[in-house]
């Protein structure tokens, strides 16, 4: 049995996401407020031993999101959306929440916490006709480091959260790091 793709529609998004994210580069003088989107590269430490596995799952993808870093005095919103997969299982993650900046030396430092839903889908068919999904809530706590690379773009050096998901029942305590590029467009 081949194993589907829970959203199929992944890829048109993120072209979409890009394409908005150019348009939006080039009316960036117009535009009232600070944003910006980013993405990148994302590990995911799975506490997998709640659903039966020998161990804990290693699990690689994407993060990416956007966010109005400093709507007042350093306090700001982000949207955080990830996808993580490895042979045994896969998690999708949607969050958003609160993050405040700070700037030092150069660098921005931030911190947030954000609330959302994540999707489970354990990649072993043969049980049953459909694999096993779960949509559940779940939170992370975390920050990260910024470098600026000009005015528009900057580098996420590291993005660190321990992500708290509550897969079939069960909590688990993830832990995951991201980095990845920023482009900033709108008033700095």
């Amino acid at each position: 049995m081949a194993i589907r793709p829970v959203f199929p529609i992944l890829r048109q998004a993120a072209a979409l996401l890009f394409l908005f994210s150019c348009t939006v580069l080039n009316a960036q003088k117009k535009f009232p407020i600070g944003a910006e989107v980013w993405g990148g590269y994302s590990y995911l430490r799975f506490e997998a031993t709640k659903l039966g596995f020998s161990d804990q799952l290693n699990l690689n993808g994407w993060n990416g999101g956007a966010s109005l870093p400093n709507l007042y005095e350093g306090l700001g919103l982000a949207v955080d959306i990830s996808g993580h997969y490895t042979s045994e299982m896969e998690e999708y993650n949607f969050l958003i929440g609160p993050q405040y900046s700070y700037k030092l030396m150069g660098m921005r430092l931030y911190g947030h916490a954000l609330f959302g839903k994540a999707r489970d889908r354990l990649r072993q068919p043969g049980t049953t006709n459909l694999e096993p999904s779960d949509l559940h809530k779940a939170a992370a706590l975390g920050g990260g480091v910024d470098v600026p690379l000009g005015d528009r773009f900057s580098f996420r050096a590291i993005q660190a959260d321990y992500v708290f998901t509550n897969a079939f029942g069960t909590t688990q305590h993830n832990l995951r790091f991201s980095t990845g590029l920023i482009v900033r467009f709108g008033k700095r």
